[in-house]
């Protein structure tokens, strides 16, 4: 009983305890919590607030905290896969209801007269003012007019891209006029781009138009390293005139024009001759037919024309827009930089840039004189009266084409300037982005100084080689020392940084097959500088007119590749020979390494065998052994690594077999000039002679030396 009461208490004391505890830590504006039953489930504090830097939050979002850090295409591809989700995309499956057919279309979408028989808690959709593009109102069509009036997301988009137009909105309708193309094709720049020059898509295009590679040179925008006028809003207009008159010559349509110009008029025409229809909402319905991006291109450009004939309905008529680019034209006699332009006009360097976004480089193109451009309205005067001061910009340059095969430090070497100075000059942030044909701003150097430098610049090319040094040939492994192509010359083309197959073989006027075939190659594999190609081209051959650099075959060394004579060389010019090693009894690889300051993982690889390879008495394997340790970082830390006792002694027979396969017969078996002396030719093995191999622990078999990963498992 008494021990009962002790419990008790200590159990009322307890919770007493912990009501107390809970009382002086509660939050102040809380009640306290007492002990036993409560009248209310106890209130919880709010989540707390935190007193946050909004303006560092900006910083590390990169927009205000309540607004959403996206560009209007992005924000517009979220609602369009929200709303017109692709077909076989839902993740709702109804168990009750069939599939589809997948050959069959069924019921098409309406297509119907009045846009509120789709929305009739629109009714406002009636009353809109409709563009001078055709208007069939489907759901999806309807759909967009919602979005850029309700949701903020659609307002958002809208009011930026309207704000935009007002840039090119005159210039690009005075040419759909004089075209006599409908003037609300303005829109489909609003769609594609957003009205910005330098927008660019994943798949290549460019521009307000968004022009392709190919479309632009079908329609006579320059492309090149210095100019792209695909991003000239005013000869991409120009050229689009064009493109929208020839889409509407052969369509007839603007629905399925437009949807051509979107997907590519090619596949627009197998699409009708597959299913036999040139109605445009009726292929959106078959299968592999349109893409379904294509099938909200149309109806995407047709509710921008109806909001921008809505503005004040849509709440657009306040928005003040950009103000309409307005320059003069002005012809620069000789290449000169934007800023130099920029100082004789009195203007800024970036107005400059603004109105000519087709150069790239921040220049006129080098070489060319009369290149119109383009300063704000008003400076043409000022542009003209001081234009000679645009000669010192020059004086001391000169355009300078580059070869194939020419390497860009050699560019520097040849003009007297670094390599980081010529990047500089020429806007070069990657040496790949240069091939052959492209043209350089160099500085301006005598005749005789540039022969100098350009002799200089071969002789480093000459001496470029992997482990080479300078009065050394250049050594040149190919598949055959001693092929010949009957009638055919051979020459050798040394590749370059963003050299490509195709673009070497065409540089040689040869087959990429064939090229690849000669310097067994992977077709798909891409070419890294240093290598050298060889090629059998006609005979005859003008280099110079071809523009190509070619190496002079008088200071190569052609060796067949991985021949024991080109091991032996390529051994020579790190400071090692190529020597036999016999095992003395079962070896393992790690033990015979170590002799030679190797590495296990070394021998494995020069004998293309297992590392943890255990050899047996009298099998033979190729080692490594330093002879000039001064050579080569290399041979240098082997040195090192290699017992005293052992260093400077040369042991064992000089390979004269290599552990390469496939290797063609080659005739020439001296090792040639480079070669280190053959110290060891005559010496004996460590102790006894050369015994036929035996099964080695790790399940060798056969006889010979061990040659070939078949031999040691």
């Amino acid at each position: 009983m008494r021990d009962a009461l002790l419990r008790a208490a200590v159990g009322c004391s307890f919770v007493l305890c912990i009501g107390q505890r809970l009382t002086a830590h509660a939050d102040p504006v809380d009640p306290p919590i007492h002990a036993g039953a409560q009248p209310a489930p106890p209130v919880h504090a709010g989540e707390p607030e935190l007193r946050q830097e909004l303006d560092g939050r900006r910083s590390i979002r990169g927009c205000s905290v309540d607004e959403r850090c996206a560009r209007p295409g992005d924000l517009l591809r979220e609602f369009e896969a929200e709303a017109f989700q692709p077909p076989g995309q839902s993740p709702w499956i109804d168990d009750r209801t069939p599939p589809a057919s997948r050959l069959e279309p069924g019921a098409p979408k309406p297509l119907v007269k009045r846009p509120s028989e789709l929305r009739p808690d629109a009714p406002w959709l009636d009353e809109l003012e409709l563009p001078d593009l055709p208007v069939k109102w489907s759901q999806t069509l309807v759909d967009y007019l919602v979005f850029y009036k309700n949701d903020p997301r659609g307002r958002g988009i809208m009011e930026s891209w309207l704000v935009a137009q007002g840039r090119y909105r005159d210039m690009i309708v005075g040419h759909l006029r004089k075209a006599h193309l409908p003037e609300d094709l303005l829109y489909v720049a609003m769609i594609e781009s957003g009205y910005d020059p330098s927008d660019s898509s994943s798949a290549g295009a460019l521009g307000v138009w968004q022009f392709m590679p190919e479309g632009g040179r079908i329609y006579g925008l320059r492309e090149d390293r210095w100019v792209d006028e695909r991003r000239d809003p005013l000869r991409s207009t120009i050229a689009q005139m064009d493109y929208f008159a020839d889409l509407h010559q052969r369509f007839a349509d603007w629905h399925i024009a437009l949807a051509a110009f979107n997907m590519g008029y090619g596949a627009m025409l197998r699409s009708i001759a597959r299913y036999n229809t040139n109605d445009y909402y009726r292929l959106c319905e078959y299968e592999n037919a349109i893409p379904w991006e294509t099938c909200l291109y149309t109806p995407k450009i047709i509710a921008a024309a109806i909001v921008g004939h809505n503005r004040a309905l849509y709440g657009f008529d306040k928005l003040k827009v950009l103000p309409a680019e307005a320059w003069e034209e002005v012809v620069i006699p000789i290449s000169s930089s934007l800023a130099a332009i920029a100082r004789i006009a009195n203007v800024s360097e970036a107005d400059l840039k603004r109105l000519n976004p087709q150069l790239r480089h921040g220049r006129t193109p080098p070489g060319e004189g009369s290149y119109l451009v383009r300063v704000p309205a008003g400076a043409k005067a000022e542009t003209l009266r001081r234009i000679v001061e645009l000669e010192s910009d020059w004086k001391n340059y000169d355009a300078y084409v580059i070869a194939h095969g020419e390497r860009f430090e050699d560019v520097a070497t040849t003009f007297g300037i670094s390599v980081a100075q010529l990047r500089k000059l020429n806007d070069v942030s990657r040496e790949a982005e240069i091939e052959g044909g492209t043209v350089l701003v160099v500085p301006r150097i005598s005749e005789d100084q540039r022969t100098k430098n350009r002799a200089k610049a071969k002789a480093n090319l000459m001496s470029s080689g992997v482990d080479q040094k300078p009065g050394e040939l250049l050594l040149v492994p190919v598949p055959d020392k001693a092929a010949v192509v009957p009638g055919k010359q051979r020459v050798f083309y040394r590749v370059v940084a963003g050299d490509t197959l195709a673009g070497v073989a065409k540089a040689l006027a040869v087959k990429p097959a064939d090229l690849a075939q000669w310097n067994a190659l992977d077709l798909d594999g891409n070419l890294q500088a240093k290598m050298v190609l060889l090629a059998w081209v006609a005979p005859g051959f003008d280099a110079a007119k071809h523009a190509v650099n070619l190496l002079d075959e008088t200071q190569l060394l052609v060796v067949t590749r991985g021949s024991p004579e080109h091991m032996d060389l390529a051994e020579a010019r790190t400071g090692r020979a190529r020597t036999e090693y016999v095992a003395q009894g079962k070896e393992k690889l790690a033990d015979i390494a170590k002799k030679f300051g190797m590495g296990s993982h070394d021998l494995a690889r020069i004998n293309r065998i297992s590392y943890d390879t255990v050899l047996s008495k009298g099998q033979t394997i190729i080692v490594y052994q330093v002879v000039d340790p001064n050579r080569s970082k290399r041979a240098d830390e082997q040195w090192k690594k290699t017992p005293r006792a052992r260093r400077g002694k040369l042991t064992g027979t000089r390979a004269a077999r290599t552990a390469s396969t496939n290797v063609p017969e080659d005739d020439a078996a001296d090792p040639g000039p480079d070669a280190a002396p053959d110290d060891g030719a005559d010496a004996a093995p460590e102790s006894g002679g050369p015994a036929p191999p035996t099964t080695s622990d790790t399940g060798a078999s056969g006889g010979g030396p061990v040659t070939s990963p078949a031999q040691v498992r």
